[in-house]
């Protein structure tokens, strides 16, 4: 039987929105409460995988500078990859409910400031569970010019399996479809980001991040012929990632325009290594209009035990994961954030500090996935 979806995350993000008038109120002698509400809608899509997913996020900060925040995603996917549990050639779809809580609090030390925050998340699916935990640092200097950050999360992950088709039924009557739980799978991932104002239009971003896996690391769906004989895929059951990042950015004050230089370099213990430059332009149209032209190059290298000649008994771990592969991608996008300022005195002037951004982005890939539409529709509204 597959897990009915969980209403917990809605009532629990409900509690939260209804709980934010009390605490406004109890608060109300010592300042005012403030924040935001964000509402978005996600889409993705390639040849055979289509994604929706809306979510809403919620951040309030009391007048003593606490900071609380909660976030909803429904992740609905729809397809009809043999790699996602279908038996034949249906489409199928899924629903993925994901939330979160968090607290943080910056603390004045003088000459310098010392923010920490606590995260915990719960996603949730018919095949899959993850819950995850996230400790926040960062130490601001010099009048916040330099800023020092740790982050470091833990999380355990319950993979299970269920085939998907028209007759998952056996002869007796019983459902076929539910494979039970196929492993675990726990990680932490440790992030160190140093952040330097180099001038007033000058900043630069350098940053480390280390990731440790451990446990069920390949998909339960994936089947490769092994000597004429099709069986589940098996991957190493460790795994420790490497990511290099850096980030330039210059503001060029006479006409509006920033200029983001990124690089990301990562390399594992599975013979993956991979580039990632990026350029990122923003220009502002008057006081109302954002926009943002981004193009992104990824280019890597096969792990070590993918192998395009085939798998034999004696191979230790064998894989049909495209993400296993080398290959490379190109993306292009572009973004438009709106001001809605011009709202003020209307009928509508309650939204008047919000900010409409539409984004679509386009990737073309040279592995199995194939080419994608990226979009993405948000709203943010400040109380």
């Amino acid at each position: 039987m597959r897990r009915p979806a969980t209403t917990v995350p809605v009532v629990a993000l409900a509690a939260l929105v209804a709980c934010l008038p009390v605490m406004a109120a109890a608060d109300e002698s010592s300042g005012t409460w403030t924040g935001n509400v964000e509402a978005r809608g996600n889409y993705y899509w390639e040849t055979s995988t289509r994604v929706l997913a809306p979510e809403i996020s919620v951040n309030v900060e009391s007048p003593g500078g606490v900071r609380l925040n909660g976030h909803y995603l429904l992740d609905s996917i729809t397809s009809a990859s043999i790699a996602s549990g279908a038996l034949t050639d249906v489409r199928f779809n899924e629903i993925r409910h994901d939330f979160g809580f968090g607290t943080g609090h910056e603390f004045d030390l003088g000459e310098a400031q010392l923010d920490l925050s606590v995260n915990g998340r719960y996603s949730q699916e018919p095949d899959y569970s993850s819950l995850a935990g996230t400790v926040s640092t960062s130490l601001s200097l010099a009048d916040r010019a330099t800023v020092l950050r740790f982050n470091f999360t833990a999380f355990h992950d319950e993979v299970g399996k269920i085939l998907r088709g028209n007759d998952t039924s056996s002869p007796d009557g019983g459902d076929l479809s539910n494979r039970g739980k196929q492993g675990d799978l726990n990680g932490m991932v440790m992030s160190f980001l140093w952040s330097q104002a180099l001038t007033p239009r000058l900043t630069l971003d350098v940053g480390y991040d280390l990731g440790l896996l451990s446990g069920y690391l390949q998909n339960p769906y994936r089947a490769v012929v092994v000597d004429s004989v099709l069986l589940s895929e098996v991957h190493p059951d460790q795994r420790t990632r490497h990511t290099v990042h850096g980030r330039l950015g210059y503001f060029f004050k006479p006409t509006d325009t920033a200029f983001h230089l990124i690089y990301r370099a990562y390399m594992d213990n599975w013979d993956i290594a991979a580039l990632t430059p990026e350029v990122r332009v923003y220009q502002e149209i008057g006081s109302l209009v954002l926009l943002r032209g981004r193009y992104r190059y990824y280019t890597q290298t096969r792990s070590f035990f993918q192998s395009n000649q085939g798998y034999s008994g004696s191979d230790e771990f064998w894989t049909a994961d495209p993400k296993m592969t080398e290959f490379e991608s190109h993306l292009v996008g572009g973004l438009i954030v709106v001001r809605l300022e011009f709202l003020e005195r209307s009928i509508l002037d309650f939204a008047w500090n919000a900010t409409v951004e539409v984004g679509l982005e386009y990737i073309w890939r040279t592995n199995s996935f194939g080419n994608g539409v990226i979009g993405q529709v948000g709203l943010n509204v400040p109380f």
